[in-house]
């Protein structure tokens, strides 16, 4: 194993920022679709209460371009294709490998009866003739499912989805899945290689570990054995953290990825990159010209929780789900300034003003960079207006309200 090379906390925060695409100016349009993809694999979720979605607080956190151009690189171009539960968008080129680990367990352990054979065969034929569809477009008997039950259409949708035969190939105005087949929308998942084929295995661990690098771009060995164990699927057998731990260490030691140590933290902890990753740290050391964003709940930065606290100190928890009496925030995002953590902002879209609801913030940050990011925030949502609710400094809640813009 290469002998890691000594480096500063602040040096690992500006390359890991580099490589996430949050170090630097917003990507200009002609850029983001290359480095989009380069992120690996964006969560996608519904929940809308900021006007924006994960996914497109994400985009916003990084591309200068409307959160449209996101949508296109997933359901126009499927350079990035949406995968499985949770829902996300891994790139293309995954396909082949993280099929096995794509398909929901629950999904596929119920039996297909001769009916719903039949009814899966209707749908097939009638999204080859309409294109994509989604479950609105059918009418038919409803049966034991979900949170209650659903229409047998819907069943057919979700089996064959988790067959590989479907491909969600777009949203409808609601957010809805739409569905097209997989043989016209991306052929090459239709055959995946198969695990019997020869040396299947071997290519599979590796491409698990790189593919967690992809993904965090910089990380000690737990963390990367973390991320394998959830690309790998944490339901299928076989595939115990211990193990992998054993694989991601030997993965290393033959010389995967490159160590640096962190010389001036605590343990002196030994990050990992993979050696395409090595202009991240020609990252500039400047960050007085850099906007400051917010940061999605599910950002990719936020993927490794354990690294958010050691790195930025950002004690990060999704709250969306947590009992209302049990949380501080709903839709907390975080606030970057440089490579600084500073805070977080709770905000909901009510008509056309978005209300900052709470606000936690660092004395030293700078609350007019604050304000232009949430304005700039609330017009990506729709917004007019920004309108402060939560309790702060009047100099701040001066700063960040206004017109959105």
């Amino acid at each position: 194993m290469t002998k890691p090379r000594s480096v500063s906390s602040s040096e690992l925060r500006r390359f890991l920022l580099d490589r996430q695409g949050l170090w630097g100016p917003f990507w200009e349009e002609k850029d983001a679709s290359a480095r989009a993809v380069d992120l690996a694999m964006w969560q996608i979720d519904s929940i809308r209460i900021t006007g924006l979605r994960n996914q497109e607080i994400a985009w916003a956190a990084r591309s200068a371009s409307a959160p449209s151009h996101f949508y296109d690189l997933l359901y126009g171009q499927s350079a990035l294709v949406e995968t499985h539960y949770p829902i996300f968008a891994t790139r293309r080129d995954w396909l082949g490998h993280i099929s096995e680990s794509l398909a929901d367990p629950a999904t596929l352990r119920k039996p297909v009866t001769p009916r719903l054979k039949r009814v899966m065969q209707e749908v097939e034929d009638y999204i080859r003739a309409h294109g994509p569809t989604g479950p609105g477009s059918f009418k038919s008997r409803r049966i034991v499912g979900g949170f209650n039950t659903i229409k047998e259409t819907t069943r057919a949708l979700e089996v064959m989805f988790a067959q590989r035969k479907l491909v969600v190939a777009g949203r409808d105005r609601n957010f809805q899945r739409l569905f097209d087949l997989t043989e016209r929308r991306v052929p090459e998942f239709v055959a995946p290689p198969s695990p019997r084929a020869k040396d299947w295995r071997k290519a599979y661990d590796a491409f698990l570990v790189r593919s967690a690098l992809q993904v965090l771009k910089l990380a000690t060995a737990e963390q990367i054995a973390q991320r394998t164990h959830h690309h790998y699927g944490p339901w299928r057998p076989g595939g115990g953290i211990k193990r992998w731990r054993e694989h991601v260490a030997q993965a290393l030691e033959a010389g995967v990825a490159v160590p640096v140590q962190a010389v001036d933290l605590s343990d002196q902890p030994v990050y990992w990159y993979l050696p395409e990753d090595e202009a991240g740290w020609n990252a500039a050391s400047d960050s007085s010209d850099m906007p400051t964003r917010l940061l999605a709940p599910l950002d990719h930065l936020l993927y490794s929780r354990p690294r958010a606290k050691e790195l930025f100190a950002l004690d990060y928890k999704f709250e969306a789900y947590t009992p209302a009496h049990k949380r501080r925030f709903y839709f907390a995002l975080p606030v970057l300034q440089g490579e600084r953590a500073v805070g977080m902002v709770d905000g909901k879209l009510d008509g056309k003003t978005w209300w900052l609801r709470r606000l936690e913030l660092a004395e030293d940050a700078d609350p007019e960079q604050l304000g232009a990011a949430i304005r700039r925030f609330a017009k990506l949502a729709g917004a007019e207006r920004v309108g402060v609710r939560a309790r702060a400094p009047q100099r701040v809640k001066d700063a960040i309200k206004g017109k959105a813009e």
